[in-house]
């Protein structure tokens, strides 16, 4: 990221945002390409809002959507606006869904970790938690160079991850990670609780339940 930028960027919410803009923009000065995308992106925020005209009003008067995080109200804005532009693909609008859906269940189960915060928690090299989620006993979301990892699948007090994973993760027939998060922290009417709960109370036997779950899981995704 541009210096000028990430510096402005983790500053905007103490200081000015429109001078802040500016000198940000300044910085891009030697890099017109990104410059051209800076203006593109504001331009279009501005002209999305102000076409959503009385929905911005309502929006307004939600105040679930004013206890969003920045990132989450712009998703939800640019869905609604989406919604009543009759050109906007529909395929577009149900990933922006299915996304910000992913975002609250992370939220709602203890956010991510990086990779460095996971070796650091299980004390083990950076490369070690590599290898490990190449043989798949971890699970990790693509986001940049490296993913992030879901908090849930790691028990915090003791160091470790949560026993019986690997094998839950070994059963589920799915190269969605998304998929597999929704699997592991969505309530689930026989087990009384999510997955990821009845993992962590370490009973071997609804950890069978569990397996035999997950196995349903993936024929559920092929149907």
């Amino acid at each position: 990221m541009n210096p000028m930028i990430r510096d402005h960027s983790a500053l905007y919410g103490e200081t000015d945002l429109p001078r802040s803009a500016q000198q940000a923009h300044a910085g891009l000065e030697g890099e017109p390409e990104a410059a051209a995308v800076f203006d593109r992106a504001v331009t279009a925020l501005m002209r999305e809002l102000l076409s959503m005209g009385d929905g911005l009003a309502d929006a307004g008067r939600d105040r679930r959507l004013l206890a969003l995080d920045d990132k989450t109200l712009l998703a939800e804005l640019l869905i609604r606006s989406l919604q009543n532009d009759v050109l906007a693909p529909r395929a577009l609008r149900l990933r922006l869904q299915g996304q910000l859906a992913l975002r609250r269940l992370l939220a709602a189960s203890g956010g991510t970790l990086t990779t460095a915060e996971v070796a650091e928690l299980l004390g083990i090299t950076q490369d070690a938690v590599r290898k490990r989620t190449a043989r798949g006993k971890l699970l990790a979301l693509p986001r940049g160079e490296h993913g992030v990892y879901p908090a849930f699948q790691f028990d915090v007090d003791a160091g470790r991850v949560v026993p019986g994973l690997d094998a839950v993760l070994a059963l589920l027939d799915t190269d969605s990670a998304a998929a597999k998060v929704r699997f592991f922290v969505t309530p689930d009417a026989d087990l009384g609780e999510t997955p990821i709960a009845v993992l962590l109370r370490a009973d071997h036997g609804d950890r069978a339940l569990v397996e035999r779950k997950a196995q349903q899981f993936g024929v559920q995704l092929a149907v």
